[in-house]
């Protein structure tokens, strides 16, 4: 999934995490065939998300090295970028192959960004340790076009909460990290368990799902 499956519903999920968005999509022409006609134009439907799903590069087998205690990193920049509408994503069905475009023509007020650890097939689940590195706080005005940016305050987000799995695929650990912003304190959750964490520590973890909030949203809770 893709995280852009949400139905359009009045709730307080809906209000809180829902945004919306544009998917151009393109039909490959296979080999032997010309790639013309009606099936091979490009087709736009717009569609809600309550979160948006990041694709994780694929691990490396070897390493230049031959040190494969090295972790491979990504920017949190880069996986985003699926969502620029610029970047072409392929999708294979059993009987055709798709280029896709997704274009952000609304955003929630709180983002939801799952980032795609796990890959599971009928034998085994597969883990994908690569370490995302993100700030806490990043503009998506780089990712929507300009006439949906000026429909907002504020297009910047800041992290709330950065949920993390430790360990291997199958009995691995998961915490959370969560941020009191009456304390503008950070604090490491597992089970019932709570320390206080330091911002620079948050960025080093094997982050799965992260929620941000829209900073102008913060700035109306003060008022």
């Amino acid at each position: 999934s893709s995280g852009i499956n949400a139905e359009y519903g009045k709730s307080v999920i809906f209000d809180t995490f829902q945004g919306e968005m544009k998917v151009h999509s393109r039909k490959v022409a296979a080999a032997g065939e010309q790639g013309v006609g009606v099936e091979y134009q490009t087709t736009t439907t717009t569609t809600p998300f309550l979160y948006l799903m990041l694709d994780l590069p694929a691990s490396p087998l070897f390493t230049e090295d031959g040190d494969h205690n090295i972790i491979p990193q990504v920017p949190i920049y880069k996986l985003l970028e699926k969502y620029n509408n610029v970047a072409e994503i392929e999708y294979k069905t059993y009987d055709a192959t798709y280029l896709k475009r997704f274009e952000i023509t609304r955003l929630p007020r709180y983002l939801v960004l799952a980032i795609k650890r796990f890959k599971e097939n009928r034998f085994f689940v597969e883990k994908n340790p690569t370490i995302v590195n993100f700030p806490i706080s990043f503009d998506m005005a780089e990712y929507i076009e300009t006439t949906v940016s000026d429909q907002y305050k504020s297009t910047e987000y800041n992290l709330m909460s950065n949920i993390c799995h430790d360990g291997p695929a199958v009995g691995g650990t998961y915490s959370a990290h969560l941020h009191l912003a009456s304390a503008r304190q950070w604090f490491d959750v597992q089970d019932l368990h709570v320390t206080k964490l330091q911002p620079q520590m948050i960025t080093l973890s094997e982050s799965y799902i992260q929620i941000y909030e829209r900073a102008d949203l913060a700035v109306e809770a003060k008022l």
